[in-house]
C-alpha cells in the first residue's frame, strides 16, 4: 500500500529535497505533487486528494496555517505535517487544530522525518477505510469507475453465489461504505442490482420452452428453484410459469 503526499514549500529547492527524502526514508510515501505556495497548495489538494500534506508555515498568497485550516474543513480526512524555521510554540499549538501530525523546525532533521513517516503509516493504516471511503465520496469520477466496476463484476459472475463483503474487500473497502457509494451513484442497493440483473437474464431464458424452471433458476444464480419462483413474482407480479404462458 502505497500513500500519496503533496509537498507545499515557496522554496524550490527545499521542496525538492524534502520530496526526495520522504521517498527514501519510507517507499510508502509517495509524492505525487510539489506547489509553491498555500492557495497553489489548495488547487492540488483538491485535485489529488493526498493522504498527507507536508507544507511550510509561511509562504506567500496562502499561509500553511490558513492552507491547513480550508483544508481540514472540507477534507478532514487529509492528514498534515507542518515545516517552520521559527521555533514559535503559537504556530504548533495553532496547527494542532487541523488534523496536524506533527511540527518539524526547519532545517528539517531527517531522523526525526522518518520517524514522523512511520507515525503516519500506521495512523493511515488504521484508518485506511474511513480515508478510502471518504476520499471517494469526495471523488466522482473515482466512486462512479469503482461503481462500475462491481457492476461489471456482476453481469460476469451473476451465475455464481455472490459474495459482497468479500467483494468489498477485495476492493479495499468495508461492505457498509461500498453500500453507500454503490447506493449513491446507482440509486439502489447492490443486491437489488443483483437481483434485477438476475431476472432480467432470466426473462430472456423463460423464451425457450427446453430449459425447465429449475434449469433456469441454477442458470441465473438461484439454487432454489421455489425461491426465484418466489422472487419473481415478488418483483413482475406474475410466476415465472405464467409469464412463459403470457409469451
Amino acid at each position: 500500500m502505497r500513500y500519496s503526499v503533496l509537498v507545499v514549500e515557496d522554496e524550490s529547492l527545499i521542496a525538492k529535497n524534502i520530496a526526495k527524502k520522504i521517498e527514501q526514508l519510507n517507499p510508502s510515501f509517495e509524492v505525487v505533487g510539489i506547489a509553491s505556495n498555500g492557495l497553489e497548495g489548495f488547487k492540488f489538494a483538491e485535485e489529488y486528494l493526498p493522504n498527507v500534506i507536508v507544507t511550510d508555515i509561511r509562504m506567500p498568497e496562502m499561509d500553511g496555517l490558513s492552507l491547513a485550516k480550508q483544508v481540514h474543513e472540507k477534507y478532514p480526512f487529509i492528514l498534515f505535517v507542518i515545516i517552520s524555521g521559527y521555533n514559535d510554540f503559537g504556530y504548533a499549538k495553532e496547527a494542532m487544530r487541523y488534523e496536524v501530525s506533527n511540527y518539524l523546525l526547519k532545517p528539517v532533521n531527517y531522523d526525526e522525518l522518518a520517524i514522523t513517516l512511520s507515525a503516519l503509516e500506521t495512523k493511515l493504516l488504521a484508518s485506511r477505510d474511513q480515508f478510502d471511503a471518504a476520499t471517494l465520496l469526495h471523488s466522482p469520477n473515482r466512486a462512479k469507475e469503482i461503481v462500475e466496476l462491481v457492476k461489471e463484476y456482476i453481469h460476469k459472475n451473476y451465475q455464481n453465489q455472490i459474495d459482497f463483503t468479500s467483494l468489498a474487500s477485495e476492493f479495499g473497502f468495508s461492505m457498509s461504505y461500498l453500500s453507500k457509494i454503490f447506493l449513491k451513484y446507482s440509486g439502489i442497493t447492490q443486491s437489488k442490482y443483483l437481483r434485477n440483473h438476475r431476472l432480467s437474464i432470466s426473462k430472456q431464458l423463460l423464451r425457450n420452452p427446453e430449459l425447465s424452471i429449475a434449469d433456469i433458476s441454477q442458470l441465473t444464480g438461484y439454487l432454489d428453484p421455489f425461491h426465484f419462483s418466489k422472487t419473481f413474482k415478488h418483483v413482475y407480479g406474475i410466476s415465472p410459469s405464467e409469464y412463459r404462458s403470457e409469451l
